[in-house]
Formats: structure tokens, sequence, C-alpha cells
């Protein structure tokens, strides 16, 4: 009988494993259902939201079409360019049951007119956003499952799988043997942790899967994440039991390596990159914008005044014209503001993107955040994306002006311009954080490695 069959009949008899795999199975399961109605719900969100305009010009068709058969000029609303509404919304990823994320940070949708600043479009989509209870409350999904309550699975499997045997004497009889120290450790360690990592992911999958996600790709990078980090923590308990000669030490030393690489470290972390480079306030901004807006509004009283009575000579009234030279005068006058609040909050996402690498269970996140498609990188190139409509339906709009073009009942029934969701690149990213695992766990295994070539001596 080989040295891993032994140890696998050895591991397997022990029933508190097979206790880990039903509580991990029962977690897993009742996440992905938590994660697909929280997937299904922000979907449907989105798609009325957007759908809304669509609602709106059929309602002014409507009344269009009315006007029309008795022969009455159509109104104000109904004709000009300038009130026509646009709706921008971001789909959901074909894995967003697997996290929450950071998407409940961001707006996903927002709501498009010619004369809306592009950089408030979201604002009607992001109440209760920036709530400390919204941004501090956390989701019980599988990315919780993996990145918290997997390690802990991992450390109750492995901890004392060789300081046990050194306390209890056995691995003295263990060592006469002829075999290596070092490769009876190994295969020790990849039994009971790569045996139960396997059966860890290979449950995440399926249950995945029974929820209905069937993107390949995406289910192969989830299985190597978990994997990739599963095997952190086996290599950690490796070297762990290397040093400790204590089943309670060993319980001690894993379980403060716990806490300190998914609690500890990345709330310092997160200290840091607020000290390092502080976001700028939400409110401070918010209020900012309001304050510069309504200077607009007042330097131009006047002339909205002269506007609202004089005739243009033009299909498009006095007002509109005057709408439209104040709004760019507006724009000019935010665009600085936007420009320094978007640079801030740059700078401190840029410092935080660093320094998430101290920790395996950040970098494992923000992974599966990227697989689910709910992270930061993904909402905000939604929201750049969504300005830059909102530009183009303007100039849209101010061209038909120029034209002196209005609205028709063809144009209500060719529909609007879509906005249309362009996915941004996740293969460098996700690469640079499999590989910050893989590296973090290469350096424990080899200062695991120096402390074997010290021979059984150093072991007992």
């Amino acid at each position: 009988m080989s040295l891993v069959q032994l140890e696998w009949i050895r591991a397997w008899r022990d029933p508190v494993m097979r206790i880990m795999l039903l509580l991990f199975a029962l977690a897993a399961g009742f996440a992905v259902l938590a994660g697909a109605r929280w997937a299904a719900e922000r979907e449907a969100l989105v798609t009325q939201a957007v759908a809304e305009a669509d609602e709106i010009m059929a309602l002014r068709r409507t009344d269009f079409a009315a006007l029309l058969a008795k022969g009455e000029k159509p109104k104000f609303g109904l004709v000009y360019a300038t009130a026509l509404p646009f709706r921008a919304g971001l789909p959901n990823a074909p894995l967003a049951l697997l996290s929450a994320g950071q998407a409940e940070s961001y707006p996903a949708a927002a709501s498009i007119s010619p004369f809306i600043d592009p950089d408030t479009i979201f604002d009607a989509h992001a109440a209760g956003l920036e709530s400390p209870i919204v941004l501090a409350a956390g989701r019980f999904d599988l990315a919780f499952v993996i990145v918290l309550l997997l390690p802990l699975l991992l450390i109750a499997a492995t901890y004392d799988f060789w300081s046990r045997d050194v306390e209890s004497g056995s691995a003295r009889f263990q060592l006469a043997h002829p075999v290596q120290a070092g490769r009876l450790i190994l295969a020790r360690a990849a039994v009971r942790g790569g045996g139960m990592l396997a059966a860890m992911t290979a449950i995440a999958v399926t249950a995945l899967l029974i929820a209905g996600a069937r993107e390949v790709a995406s289910l192969a990078l989830f299985a190597l994440v978990t994997s990739a980090y599963g095997t952190f923590w086996i290599v950690l308990a490796i070297l762990i039991n290397l040093f400790v000669r204590a089943s309670t030490t060993a319980a001690l030393a894993m379980g403060t390596a716990w806490l300190a690489v998914t609690i500890l470290i990345p709330a310092m972390s997160a200290a840091a990159a607020n000290l390092g480079a502080a976001p700028p306030s939400a409110m401070a901004y918010t209020n900012a914008v309001r304050a510069a807006g309504l200077e607009v509004r007042a330097a131009n009283a006047v002339a909205a005044r002269a506007a609202a009575t004089a005739a243009s000579g033009r299909a498009y009234p006095a007002s509109l014209w005057h709408s439209r030279r104040e709004i760019q005068q507006r724009d000019s006058r935010l665009r600085p503001l936007h420009e320094a609040y978007r640079r801030g909050r740059s700078e401190h996402r840029t410092l935080a993107d660093r320094l998430r690498f101290l920790s395996p269970a950040v970098v494992t996140q923000d992974a599966l955040d990227r697989i689910a498609g709910t992270d930061a990188t993904r909402a905000l190139a939604f929201q750049a994306q969504a300005r830059a409509f909102a530009g183009e339906m303007r100039l849209l709009a101010f061209d038909w002006m120029d034209q002196d073009r209005l609205l028709t009942l063809a144009d209500y029934d060719s529909g609007l311009p879509r906005f249309a969701f362009a996915e941004p690149s996740r293969a460098g990213p996700l690469t640079r954080d499999v590989a910050a695992l893989l590296l973090i766990a290469s350096l424990v295994l080899t200062t695991a490695a120096f402390r074997l070539r010290g021979g059984p001596a150093k072991l007992l």
C-alpha cells in the first residue's frame, strides 16, 4: 500500500471530515440560493429602469397620434428633441449570483436627457448608496463562503496533521521507517487538505450549476481561484506544523493567521488607503455641484425671463435656445469639480488596489467579484460608457435643433437609440490575482522547504 493510500484511509476514516463537507454543502447551497435571488432582483430593477424610456415614448406616441387625429398641433414635450428620454443599464454578468461584491455601492442604471448634466444621470438610481449601513453591509453569498468559511474548514482539517503526532510521540516511530520526512508531511497535507479542497470546490461548482450557471469559462475561473486560495491555507498549515510541537499551539497559530488574513490586514489596508489617499467627500462634492449650478442659474435669471416671452423665429422656442446656452455654461463651470472628484476617487482606488495584495483574502474576494461581474472596475466602466452615451444623445438633440427638425410620428415608431454596454477585459486583473495567490503560497512553501532541510531532528 502506497503512502498516499495509507494517508487517505487514515484521513477519511475521521467522521469529522464528512461532517465538515456536509456543513460546507449546506452553506454553499444557501449562499447560492441567496445570490441567485439577489441577482434576479437586481436584473429586474435594471430592466425596469431601462424600459422606462420606451414606456414614456409609448405614452407620448399615443398622445401624439390622438392630437394629430383631432387636427391639433402636438404639445411642447411631444415634438422637441431636447425632451427625448434615454436610459442606460448595467446588465448582470453570467455568474452574478456568485457575489454581490461592490455592485451595491454603485448605481446600475442611468436616466439620460439632452439637458441633464452627464455626471448627474445616476443620481435618481443612487438613493441610499452612500449610507454607511449599505456600504458596510455584506451578503451571505458564495464568495463569502469561499473567502471566510472555506479556510476555517481547511484549518480544522489540517491544523495539527503533524504536530499532533509530534506531541503524542508517534512521529518518531514514523520517521524511523525508510520514508523521507518531507514526502510524508507533504503527502499527509495533500491528502487531508487537498482532498478537502477538491471536494469543497466540486461542491461549490455543483451548486452553481444547479442554480443555472452555464458559462464554462467563468466556472473554470471560479474553480481556479478557489483552488489557489485554498492552496495558500494548506501550505500555511504545513509551515506552522513544522514549527510547533503541540496541537493547541498549532490551533492558536492557525486561528490567528485566519484572523489576520481575513480581518486585520484588510482593515489595516483600508485604513492605510484612507490615510495615504483619502477619498473625497461625496457630500461636499454634491453640495459644491449644487451650489455651482445655482450660481449659473442665478446669473442667467434675467436672460431666462426674457427668453420665456421672446420669439426665436425658428422651430424651437427661444427658451430652449437659452437653456442650451445655460447648460453649456453650467457644464463648463462644473467640469473641474467633476474631474477633481473623479481624480480623487481614482487615486484612492489605485492605492487600495496595490494594498490589497497584502491579504490573500482580499485578492480572492476581488477575483471572485470580477468573475461575478460585480467588481468596481465593471461598475465604473458602465458609468464612463453611460456618460459618453449621454454626451452623444445631447449632440444628437442639439443637431436636430440646429436643423430645426421636430419629432414626427415616424420618429416615435422608429424607436430610440439604445445604450449597449461593452464588457471591459478581465483577463489581466484575474491573471494578476491568481498569480499573486500562487506566489504567496509558493513563498510560504519555500519557507517550509527550508525547515525540512534541517532533517528529522528539527521536526521532533
